[in-house]
C-alpha cells in the first residue's frame, strides 16, 4: 500500500505539472488571436494560474507570452489609427503597459543554464527590444490616460517613460537619454498623475526623480510637499522643504517656515537658530528671516526678543500681512503682560499706569493690525485682536465698525 500511495503522488505531480505546461501553450494561442483589449485581458486571466505555479513561474516565457502579444495588440491599434481608423486610445495604452509591465517580469527570470554552468538568456534580446522600440509610445499614451483622467494608468506611463532609458537590463539596446529637463517634467507629471490617484508612495518616489534631475518649477516642490504632508511623513515634508529652499530661496517663503517649523516642534531651538543666523547672514535685509526668528524666540518664551524681531520684519517688509498681525500682535500680550502686574495697585495708581504705560501700546498696535487686514481680508484674527485694543481704549466707533467686519 504504501508504494502505491508513493507512486500515485508522482503520477498526480506530473499530471499537475503537464497540465501547467499545457495551459501556458494554450494561452499562447489565445493571444495569437487577440484583436480587442478586453479579449486580450481574458487570455490574461487564462495565463494568470502559472504566475503562481511552482514549474513556470520561474520561466521567463510565462510572462513574455502576454508581454509579446501585449505590444502586438498596441502595435495593431495603432496601425488602425494611421489608416484613419478611431481605436480605443486608453485600450491602446494600456495594452502598451501590460506589454511592458510583462515583459519586465520576464527579464527578471530570464536566465538559462547550458550543460557547462553558463548563464545565457533566451528572450531578453526580443523583450528589451520591444520595451525600446515602443519608448516614445509611452509618453503619447501618458497623455492620452491624463486627458482622460485615467490617473493610475498615466502614472505607469510617465515613468515608464523615464525609466526605460535608464534600465541597466535593456543594455545596449536601451533608447537614448533623455535630456534632464525633460526627463524631470515627466517625473513631475508622473509625480502629479500618482498624486491625483492617491498614489502616495509612487508620488513621492516620483518627485524624489523629478528634484534629483534639477526641475525649475517652484510649484512642483509644493505639490511634493503636500504629498509628503498627506503621507504625514515628517522626514519627508522636512527633505523637500530643505530642497526647495536651497533651489529657491525665500522665492516661497513657506520653504523656510516649513524648516523652522520643523525643528521648533521638534523643539530643536539650537539647529532652527543656527539655520535662521546664517539665512540672516546671507540675506540681512529679509524680512522673513526675522519673523521667522521671532516665531523661533516667542516659542521659546522670550517675549521681549520676538517683539524686537517683528518689529525688525515690519521694518524690512512692511507690506506683509503675517508679520504685520505678528508684531501688532506682540504689542498687544506686552499689554496684557503689564496688565497681569498690575494686581496690587490702587485704583488710581492703576488708571496712571494704565494711560502712561500701557494704552500705548493699544495704540502703537492698531494700526499694525488694521494694516494686517487691509493686506489679507481673511485674516479674521487681526479684527478680533482690534476688537481687544478697542474696547480697552473705550474707541466705540471703531469697536463698532470691527464688529461689523467679524458678522
Amino acid at each position: 500500500m504504501k508504494k502505491i500511495s508513493i507512486l500515485t503522488l508522482g503520477l498526480l505531480a506530473s499530471v499537475s505539472m503537464s497540465a501547467q505546461t499545457s495551459l501556458v501553450k494554450e494561452a499562447e494561442k489565445t493571444f495569437k488571436g487577440v484583436d480587442k483589449y478586453s479579449a486580450y485581458q481574458k487570455a490574461v486571466e487564462q495565463i494568470t494560474p502559472a504566475f503562481s505555479n511552482e514549474e513556470t513561474k520561474g520561466n521567463a516565457q510565462t510572462y513574455w507570452i502576454p508581454g509579446k502579444a501585449g505590444f502586438k495588440l498596441y502595435d495593431d491599434l495603432y496601425s488602425q489609427k494611421l489608416i484613419g481608423k478611431n481605436p480605443d486610445l486608453i485600450e491602446m495604452g494600456s495594452a502598451l503597459i501590460d506589454g511592458y509591465k510583462y515583459g519586465m517580469m520576464a527579464l527578471e527570470v530570464d536566465t538559462v543554464v547550458d550543460a557547462k554552468g553558463k548563464v545565457k538568456t533566451k528572450f531578453s534580446k526580443e523583450i528589451a527590444s520591444s520595451i525600446a522600440g515602443h519608448h516614445n509610445d509611452f509618453l503619447n499614451s501618458a497623455s492620452a490616460f491624463w486627458d482622460a483622467q485615467k490617473y493610475p494608468e498615466a502614472y505607469q506611463a510617465f515613468i515608464a517613460y523615464v525609466d526605460i532609458p535608464e534600465n541597466p537590463r535593456l543594455g545596449k539596446t536601451a533608447p537614448k537619454a533623455i535630456a534632464d529637463s525633460t526627463a524631470a517634467q515627466m517625473a513631475y507629471y508622473a509625480g502629479l498623475s500618482a498624486w491625483q490617484a492617491k498614489m502616495l508612495p509612487e508620488a513621492a518616489q516620483a518627485f524624489d526623480k523629478m528634484m534629483a534631475l534639477g526641475y525649475d518649477d517652484i510649484a512642483a516642490y509644493d505639490y511634493a510637499y503636500s504629498v509628503a504632508y498627506e503621507m504625514q511623513d515628517e522626514a519627508k515634508k522636512l527633505e523637500y522643504s530643505k530642497i526647495a529652499f536651497d533651489k529657491f530661496g525665500t522665492q516661497k517663503p513657506e520653504f523656510l517656515q516649513r524648516i523652522i517649523s520643523y525643528y521648533i516642534t521638534q523643539k530643536d531651538y539650537d539647529t532652527a537658530m543656527k539655520t535662521l543666523q546664517d539665512a540672516i547672514a546671507a540675506d540681512p535685509s529679509n524680512g522673513t528671516y526675522y519673523y521667522l526668528l521671532g516665531v523661533l524666540c516667542d516659542d521659546k518664551g522670550d517675549k521681549e526678543t520676538a517683539k524686537s524681531n517683528f518689529k525688525k520684519a515690519v521694518e524690512l517688509d512692511p507690506n506683509n500681512a503675517l508679520i504685520n498681525f505678528s508684531f501688532g500682535t506682540s504689542l498687544l500680550q506686552e499689554y496684557e503682560r503689564l496688565d497681569e502686574k498690575t494686581g496690587s495697585m490702587s485704583q488710581a495708581e492703576y488708571n496712571k499706569y494704565r494711560v502712561e504705560n500701557m494704552n500705548p501700546l493699544l495704540k502703537e498696535a492698531a494700526p499694525y493690525l488694521e494694516k494686517a487686514y487691509e493686506l489679507d481680508d481673511t485674516m479674521t484674527n487681526a479684527l478680533n485682536n482690534l476688537k481687544i485694543i478697542y474696547y480697552n481704549l473705550n474707541d466705540g466707533a471703531n469697536l463698532e465698525r470691527v464688529e461689523k467686519l467679524l458678522l
